[in-house]
């Protein structure tokens, strides 16, 4: 048998094993995935039932289902998505980015591109599919309608109970590759939009916000919904910016210059394949300016 991979929400507490063959192992685009995971995409594995083992956390996962085929659980203290039973009850699905081991494998696939985020570009050369692979079978999902709004660019959390607006659009696409955020995200990478603090408002749900910080001296934060888990923006004293999950906006706003850090944390799992300029930590103090706008 192979040697299980551990795997671990942001805060630790919710704990688990997973050892192959994975059933499928994808990237999907659908705007629930983007709401929960705060990203352009979410990426998870499907994970036989006897292959996967809970170490620890049970009491520590929030239930929340938003569709009758699928739950959306998250730990009630960090936000991080974490895994669930699959369509198919033989098989959990779980979100890459919580594993500490490497794979061993890359993923296959993208599906629901027909839903894509229109920031997102695909440049990867794996297949593509409008919805599900062939064969695969799942009732509907029910879409939530944008809501109308004057502003630049608006978002919400994956419940719709937090919402928030931009007068002005974002400028800068950040894709950060560290075990920070593959943790808190549950996918390769965090996607965040940098907003300016002056054209930000909550618009409602502000005190439906939890945020989790790791101890100090470390000092990355993130902020959740307390009803869904999905990421919401952090607006930070200690930055210039508001820095807003992609997966959280609902307008759809054109494909922006992008900057990639902490590259050299990146999972093996995890390829790059546009052109846009890479870190392998944060980028040096004579480029902040030109790269962060």
């Amino acid at each position: 048998m192979p040697q299980p991979i551990e795997g671990a929400c942001l805060c630790g507490a919710v704990k688990f094993e997973i050892a192959p063959p994975y059933r499928w192992f994808a990237h999907c685009h659908c705007s629930l995935c983007r709401k929960q995971h705060g990203t352009l995409h979410g990426t998870g594995l499907g994970v036989a039932r006897e292959r996967f083992h809970w170490r620890s956390g049970g009491d520590d996962i929030v239930h929340f289902r938003v569709t009758p085929a699928f739950e959306r659980p998250f730990c009630r203290h960090c936000g991080s998505a974490v895994p669930e039973v699959a369509h198919d009850a033989r098989t959990w699905h779980v979100p890459a980015g919580l594993l500490l081991g490497e794979i061993g494998e890359r993923p296959r696939t993208h599906i629901f591109v027909a839903a894509k985020a229109t920031l997102e570009t695909i440049t990867d050369s794996l297949p593509q599919f409008a919805r599900y692979p062939p064969g695969v079978t799942v009732p509907g999902m029910a879409q939530r309608a944008p809501r109308a709004t004057q502003a630049s660019v608006a978002g919400s959390c994956l419940c719709g109970a937090i919402e928030f607006e931009l007068d002005a659009p974002p400028r800068t696409l950040v894709k950060c590759y560290c075990s920070l955020c593959r943790r808190s995200r549950g996918t390769g990478f965090a996607t965040t939009l940098l907003g300016s603090p002056r054209s930000f408002r909550w618009v409602r749900g502000a005190d439906r916000r939890r945020a989790y910080a790791l101890p100090a001296p470390r000092t990355y934060r993130t902020e959740f919904c307390a009803d869904c888990g999905g990421l919401v923006p952090n607006v930070l004293a200690t930055t210039p910016f508001v820095l807003v999950p992609a997966g959280a906006v609902d307008t759809p706003l054109a494909a922006l210059p992008t900057v990639h850090i902490h590259v050299a944390s990146r999972a093996r799992w995890c390829e790059i394949t546009d052109e846009w300029p890479q870190f392998a930590e944060l980028p040096p103090p004579e480029r902040l300016t030109e790269l962060f706008r």
